[in-house]
C-alpha cells in the first residue's frame, strides 16, 4: 500500500508524524495548509503516517492521536476544521490517516450586496478595482483590467458579464483586500471581515442589457450605485438605468468619476443634469450631495427612505473622494432582513450558472431570496420543460469559497447538490423545499416605459424575473393597445415552458427599444 510522490501543487499534503507544538512551527505549518487549502478551493486532504515519496510507514495509535491533535491545532489557526478521519492500519501495530480539512466559518459576516451600473466607460469597473486594491489608476485602463473577466473586457473596455468582487471591512472600517497577498481571494477576504460589500458589476453598454437586468433581478440587490464618467454625464442608457433601478425602488447613490479632469462647472453640470431626471413622474427623487462625514448618516437614513439619492464625487487617478465612499460603505445597512425572520420563511433560491466540478459533482450558483438553506437537507429543484421538480441533497454550501453549514436570504453561495445531473439544469431554475409547482400562464399589471409604436394581443417580448429570461405573450390586454406611459391588466404566458413563479413578484419586460415593467397578480394554471 503506497501512494503517488508528494505535488509541491494540489491539495493533498502528506506527514510522516506531528510533533512540534513550538509557535513558530506551527505558525509555517499553519501557512503550508493555507496554500493547500487555496489550491482545493477550500479543501485539503492531509495523509499522516506517509512520507513525502508516498510510502506508507505507519505511526502508533498513540502518534496518530497526537498528530491528529496537532493537525486540528494548525487548522483552527486558520479558520479551518477537521471534517472527516479515516484511519487505516498499513501494517501490523502500525496507522496512518486520510484527513479531510476544510475552510469553516460558524458565523457568517454582515453582506451588503451593490449593484455597479452606468453607461459604458463610466468608471464602473475602474472603481471597482479602486476599491478593492487600494490603489489609483495610471489613467490607461489598468486598474480595469485587473477586475475584468474576458479577455475581450480589457481590449474594449466594456463589462458583458457579470463580475462578482468582494470588498472586506474590518469593524474600524478598515479594508481587508488592501493586506492580503491577493485582493481578489473571496475566501481570506471573508475570513479575516466584519462585513462583506459584494460588487455586483453590470454592463453597461446598450446590447449588454439582458445581463444588467439579470443581475438586477437576480442577485438579491440591497442598493443600486450608479456610476456616471464626468466626460459623458448622464447617458442615455445611464437616465436608463436610473429609471429601472427607481421603478424598481432600490435604494440608489451616485458616484461621479474623473473629477479629476474636469472642471466643478461641468461636475455641477451634470448633477443639474441627474436632478432634473429625478424629478420625472415615476421617479420623483432628491439629490443630496455628500461632501464630508458630517453628511453620511444623514444620507443614508434618507437614502433608505426611498426619496433621496446620495451623490459622490471621485477620481480614481488621484485618489479624491474615495475614502468618503469606502466610509459610507462601511456604514451601509443589509436591505434584508434579520436571519430569525429568513428562518421561518420556506427557502427560495433561484440558479444562475451550473457547473460539474471534478470530485465534487454537481454544483449550482444561486441566489437565496428568502429563507435559509441547510447542508444534508433534501430540497426540490426544477421545474424542467415537462414541470416536474427532482428531489435533491445538499452535499455542501459555500459562501465566498468559505464551506458554511447554512446561508440565508441575501446570499449568493454555491451549493453542491446530489441526484441530478448537470445538463439537465439551467438558469431560471430554483431550489425549493416543499410541494413547489411550475406556471404557465399567469395575470400581471404592466406599465410600459417606452415603445415606438403600440403594443396589442400577441406581442411577445422577453420578460426577465431574477434570473428566468423566457419569451412571454401578451394573450390578454384589457385595453385596445398600450403605448409609452401606459398600464394595464394583462395575461401573459410563457412561449417553451412552465416556470417557478410567486404572486407579487415584480418583473421587467423587453424587446428591442421597447421597456416595461410588470407585477404578477395572479398564476392561472
Amino acid at each position: 500500500m503506497n501512494y503517488p510522490r508528494e505535488s509541491e501543487d494540489g491539495k493533498i499534503e502528506y506527514k510522516l508524524i506531528l510533533t512540534s507544538k513550538d509557535e513558530s512551527r506551527l505558525q509555517e505549518l499553519a501557512s503550508q495548509m493555507k496554500y493547500r487549502l487555496e489550491e482545493g478551493g477550500g479543501e485539503a486532504f492531509y495523509i499522516i503516517g506517509v512520507s513525502d515519496n508516498g510510502e506508507v510507514l505507519g505511526l502508533t495509535e498513540n502518534e496518530l492521536n497526537k498528530s491528529l491533535e496537532i493537525l486540528s491545532k494548525i487548522s483552527s489557526i486558520i479558520n479551518a476544521k477537521i471534517v472527516h478521519v479515516r484511519k487505516v492500519e498499513a501494517k501490523k501495530g502500525k496507522y496512518i490517516a486520510e484527513v479531510l480539512v476544510r475552510i469553516h466559518r460558524d458565523k457568517i459576516p454582515v453582506q451588503v450586496n451593490i449593484a455597479v451600473m452606468g453607461h459604458v466607460n463610466a468608471g464602473k469597473s475602474t472603481l471597482t478595482g479602486a476599491l478593492i486594491f487600494g490603489k489609483l489608476d495610471d489613467g490607461n485602463g489598468t486598474l480595469r483590467a485587473m477586475v475584468a473577466k474576458h479577455v475581450h473586457e480589457v481590449i474594449s473596455g466594456r463589462t458583458s458579464s457579470i463580475t462578482l468582487r468582494v470588498l472586506g471591512l474590518k469593524d474600524n472600517g478598515e479594508v481587508v483586500n488592501w493586506n492580503l497577498r491577493d485582493p481578489l481571494d473571496e475566501a481570506d477576504v471573508t475570513l479575516n471581515s466584519s462585513k462583506i460589500i459584494r460588487l455586483v458589476d453590470l454592463g453597461g453598454h446598450e446590447r449588454y442589457l439582458r445581463t444588467t437586468l439579470k443581475g438586477l433581478l437576480g442577485y438579491e440587490i440591497d442598493y443600486v450605485m450608479l456610476v456616471v464618467g464626468s466626460d459623458d454625464g448622464l447617458s442615455a442608457m445611464g437616465k436608463e438605468h436610473l429609471a429601472v433601478a427607481s421603478i424598481l425602488h432600490f435604494p440608489i447613490f451616485i458616484v461621479i468619476t474623473k473629477i479629476d479632469k474636469y472642471p466643478k462647472e461641468r461636475i455641477n453640470e451634470i448633477i443639474t443634469d441627474i436632478r432634473n431626471v429625478l424629478k420625472i413622474p415615476g421617479i420623483n427623487r432628491l439629490v443630496i450631495e455628500v461632501e464630508s462625514d458630517e453628511d453620511l448618516l444623514n444620507a443614508i437614513l434618507a437614502m433608505r427612505t426611498g426619496r433621496v439619492v446620495p451623490i459622490f464625487k471621485v477620481s480614481n487617478v488621484t485618489g479624491e473622494g474615495l475614502s468618503l465612499l469606502i466610509k459610507f460603505l462601511n456604514m451601509l445597512p443589509p436591505k434584508n432582513k434579520v436571519e430569525k425572520v429568513s428562518i421561518s420563511q420556506p427557502p427560495l433560491v433561484y440558479i444562475d450558472e451550473i457547473y460539474n466540478v471534478t470530485g465534487v459533482g454537481t454544483v449550482i450558483l444561486g441566489s437565496v431570496i428568502r429563507g435559509s438553506v441547510n447542508t444534508n437537507d433534501i430540497y426540490y429543484i426544477g421545474p424542467t420543460k415537462f414541470g416536474e421538480f427532482k428531489p435533491v441533497k445538499v452535499k455542501s454550501i459555500q459562501l465566498n469559497r468559505i464551506f458554511v453549514d447554512t446561508v440565508y436570504s441575501g446570499s449568493i453561495a454555491t451549493f453542491a447538490i446530489q441526484g441530478v445531473e448537470k445538463d439537465t439544469l439551467r438558469k431560471g431554475m430554483v431550489l425549493v423545499k416543499n410541494d413547489p409547482k411550475a406556471h404557465k400562464k399567469f395575470k400581471a399589471k404592466v406599465i410600459v416605459l417606452h415603445h415606438p409604436t403600440t403594443i396589442r394581443e400577441g406581442y411577445v417580448a422577453t420578460l426577465h424575473l431574477y434570473t428566468i429570461r423566457q419569451a412571454v405573450k401578451f394573450e390578454k390586454i384589457t385595453k385596445k393597445y398600450l403605448r409609452t406611459g401606459d398600464s394595464s391588466e394583462v395575461v401573459l404566458s410563457f412561449l417553451y415552458r412552465p416556470e417557478y413563479i410567486e404572486k407579487d413578484q415584480i418583473f421587467v419586460f423587453r424587446e428591442g427599444r421597447t421597456r416595461g415593467l410588470g407585477i404578477i397578480t395572479e398564476l392561472l394554471d
